[in-house]
This record gives C-alpha cells, structure tokens and sequence, in this order.
C-alpha cells in the first residue's frame, strides 16, 4: 500500500519522489527526498494526509531534501481527485444561534494580525501590503506590483476630489493613507487589530493627514454605529475572514452604509465553485477563515441592490506575490528561527509555499468583484489590456 502510493505520488512530483524513514528504508529513486524521522509520521498521513503531514512538518519529524513547492503541488494534485468533505461546525452553529460570532470572529484575526507590525516587516514591501499584489511584467518589483494594484483598485473605483472612501479591514492602512494624498478624498479604515490600529494612527500624525483620514478599531457589524455614509467602499482581503454563513450579514452591513449609486469593491481569495477548506491552514494560520466560491458571494447580495459591474481573478498573481514573500522570508530565516523558533519558522513556511502552490495548481483564485448600489449607466466602459505572459519558474 505504502509503495503504491508513493509511486503515485512520484509520478505527479516534478523529478520523482522518494522516500527515506526512520529505520533507513528508502522506496523511491526520485530527485525530491522526504525523509521520516518518527514511526508516528507514516501512520498520521495515512490517517489524515494533510494534518499529519503539516504538523510533523511544523516539529521537524518531517524533513523535504528538494523543492517544497515541487512536492506540495504533486500532492496536492493528488489529493483534490478523492472527494470532499461536507463541512459542519456544530460550535459555530450554537455561537451563531446566541449571536457570539462577533466576539469568536476578533478574537481570530487579532491571533494573527498581532504577531508583530516587526515579524510582517521582516518579509512584506515598504507599505505593509499583506494581499495580492499585481505584476505587469517579470521585472516588477514587489514594492511596484503592490503600487500597480492600489492604482488599479483606485481607477475601478473611480477615486475623484471629494468622494468618501472606506476600507474594510484597512490592514496597516496603504489604501487610505494613499487615497487621501493622491486623489484629496476623505478616507476611513476599520481593523480588529490593535497594532494595526495602532500603527495607521501613527502614520496618519506622520503625515499630517488628521483632518483627511480615520481609523477606527472596530468589527464590520460595528459600522453604522458611526453614523457615516460613503459613495466609495473597498475591501482587500479580509472578506476571508467573515466566515461561512456571514457573508449576508456582511454585505447588509455594505449596503447600509453605501450611498445610491455608489461603488464598492471586494478584492477576496475565493474559489469558483463551493469547495472544502483547508484544514491545517485554519487550524494553525487563519482561524475561523473561509475562501467563498463566486457564487456564494453573488448569493449573499441578492435583494440587495448591488449591481455587479466586473469581475476579475488575480490567480497567478498571487501566486508570484507569495513566492515573494517567501523569497524574503528565507532571507531572514536565521532571525526568524531565533526570535520565534524553529516549529513556527517551518509553520510559516509550509503556510507561504503550500498557499503559493495553491493558486498555480488553480485550487485558489483572486477575485476583485467591482459592485454599484443600485444601477447605474454611466460608468466607463471596461477595456483589458493583455500583458505578455509571466514567466512562471
């Protein structure tokens, strides 16, 4: 069974797969060498392939002698041909039932977001961005693309002198904190995140922009306390973070606040049709996360008078920006592994190189759904432009 599966494996991985264990058994001839260090380790994957295999991974019961990537993607691509697991958390259901989900939804983000402002400034670009960014070309720099695709989301949305911009989950505060310099518009962002929080209002002083930009600590559902309405909305990667079943709710709290005839984008990883989750991801990376399909985000505005405008998917460009990302996290491995640990440094790399694996195999998307609240008839006409291919390496 053992040498079977291997060898199906093997055919999947690029170079080969073998296999070296704890007794010093080797099946295989491949180029890529996982070698077994704990009798536990065979029986877990077994069990469980994607749990067993990444928390070995984390202890470092679990060694890869070759490309990461290059394995994660044959198995990866193996293991999406068995099926799937119909998802039900009977926790979720009850904290949802006494409206609790709010609370449990903070706590969550603010467990990875907190990390550090230091520890994601090890390895992000100078803004801080921690989404998608967009390459026009092999040659763009990470700080560029993250540019490239701000000035996209601003010409999607149509920033002009006097509009009123919100960013929902505003992170370390780019978008408005950039807005509001280029294009002289009053910008407001939201974060559960305390050093987020923190960091922006710092920022906002730094720039003298105190009478153009506010930041508030505060959870979505929290928005029309403020008692402010905007014609312009954006939000960049934290509508994974909503969870399953919640995307109504947040699209009722959008629409409240979004004035008629106003836009707003959602820039979201997603997947195009409804599909298991990642478990080993939720569990140690993104608690409570969920990637939504197209249509689970189309069916959360219905009755709502959104009008979808554009639709966008940014898959391989994500895929370039976390092998970035990972390209500056091996850079500074030797200060991760001494400040945080070696269990957490093979955490986080795992987590970068599986996730990066996961949008060039086409498990993962990138979505930027571009909505107007209610319809209107005078937007400009969309032309794409087409870019020579990226080289993928």
């Amino acid at each position: 069974m053992v040498e079977g599966l291997i060898k199906d494996l093997s055919s999947r991985v690029k170079g080969g797969l073998s296999v070296e264990f704890y007794d010093g058994r080797v099946i295989g001839e491949g180029k890529c060498r996982v070698v077994i260090k704990d009798p536990k380790v065979l029986k877990d994957i077994l069990r469980d392939p994607e749990m067993g295999f990444g928390e070995h991974y984390i202890k470092g019961n679990i060694e890869v002698r070759g490309n990461l990537e290059d394995l994660l993607c044959g198995c990866l691509n193996y293991f999406s041909e068995k099926g799937k697991r119909l998802e039900f958390n009977p926790l979720k259901f009850i904290l949802k039932l006494f409206n609790l989900l709010k609370f449990i939804e903070t706590r969550e983000v603010q467990r990875h977001y907190d990390l550090g402002n230091d520890f994601y400034s090890l390895w992000l670009d100078e803004s801080l961005t921690y989404s998608c960014a967009f390459f026009k070309s092999n040659d763009s720099t990470l700080e560029e693309a993250q540019q490239e695709k701000r000035k996209i989301i601003y010409e999607k949305l149509q920033l002009k002198e006097g509009d009123r911009l919100l960013d929902i989950g505003c992170g370390w505060g780019s978008i408005i904190l950039e807005a509001a310099r280029l294009y002289d518009v009053d910008t407001v962002g939201i974060t559960v995140s305390k050093q987020q929080y923190d960091y922006v209002k710092k920022k906002i002083k730094e720039y003298n922009l105190e009478q153009k930009v506010k930041v508030f600590l505060l959870h979505y559902e929290d928005l029309p306390k403020l008692g402010l309405k905007f014609n312009k909305i954006v939000s960049v990667g934290m509508f994974e973070h909503v969870g399953k079943g919640r995307h109504r709710k947040f699209f009722e709290v959008v629409s409240s606040i979004l004035e008629e005839g106003g836009l707003f984008l959602l820039h979201t990883i997603g997947k195009v049709h409804p599909s298991t989750q990642s478990r080993w991801i939720r569990k140690y990376i993104f608690p409570g996360g969920y990637l939504p399909s197209i249509e689970e985000v189309l069916r959360a505005t219905k009755g709502l008078d959104f009008n979808l405008i554009d639709l966008d998917n940014w898959r391989i460009h994500y895929y370039f920006t976390l092998k970035e990302w990972l390209r500056r996290f091996y850079r500074v491995s030797d200060y991760v592994i001494e400040k945080y640990g070696k269990d957490f440094y093979r955490m986080w790399e795992l987590y970068l190189t599986a996730s990066a694996v996961s949008f060039y195999i086409g498990s993962n998307h990138l979505f930027q759904f571009l909505f107007s609240k209610g319809v209107i008839n005078d937007y400009p006409v969309m032309r794409r432009v087409f870019y020579d291919p990226l080289l993928v390496t």
